[in-house]
């Protein structure tokens, strides 16, 4: 008979998984061991390998539940009846910076260390990822629907780039709060969203 699932199971797990973000983006996947998890959970190893079998079963649950919020946050925003597509992409800049924030150890991660997954399990990953990016890019077509598919491409990434890399120099406790640097991202956008050429009609 299996043992069963203490109430805080899940509550414990999760704490590991916040731990061993930090540790990872403060030292790299490589860098940092099981034990070195456990001592900044102080917690044996033991208890740490009752919650995952091994490092890459931690790390892939860190990514796969990071973009998993990312993919619901922005399917929900792109779904919503209200509001025109402006609107749209400018909460999801919003919420996206305020996950980066919150979770900014698990972003830093994803960014760094998702090479050190099995292959099949990056492909898991990057299929989250990608689902996201046309999300992005749904928005700027509704925005723009006069520009070719690879402009498209470049405003949707070059827009996600300008918050994936926040984490490098964003201090949350700054003036800058993520609420207008936002706002800011977003201005810029729609300036020079509605500067670029669009495709030439074909005769």
């Amino acid at each position: 008979m299996a043992r069963p699932r203490a109430d805080d199971y899940l509550e414990k797990q999760q704490l590991i998984l916040d731990r061993a973000a930090i540790l990872f983006a403060r030292k790299g996947f490589a860098g940092t061991s099981i034990a070195s998890i456990a001592e900044f959970c102080n917690a044996s190893k033991a208890l740490i390998y009752h919650y995952y079998q091994s490092k890459e079963s931690m790390l892939y649950d860190m990514l796969s539940t990071h973009c998993e919020l990312l993919l619901h946050t922005a399917q929900e925003i792109s779904k919503q009846p209200d509001g025109n597509s402006e609107e749209k992409l400018r909460l999801l800049l919003h919420k996206f910076m305020a996950i980066y924030v919150s979770a900014r150890a698990k972003h830093v991660v994803l960014l760094n260390d998702l090479h050190w997954l099995p292959e099949k399990q990056q492909k898991q990953i990057r299929e989250l990822q990608r689902k996201v990016i046309e999300i992005f890019k749904d928005l700027v077509r509704a925005i723009r629907p006069d520009l070719n598919e690879m402009n498209v491409t470049a405003l949707a990434m070059s827009l996600m780039g300008s918050i994936n890399w926040t984490y490098i120099w964003f201090k949350p406790e700054g003036a800058l709060t993520a609420e207008k640097f936002a706002d800011l991202t977003a201005d810029l956008f729609f300036t020079g969203i509605n500067q670029v050429q669009g495709t030439p009609a074909r005769i």
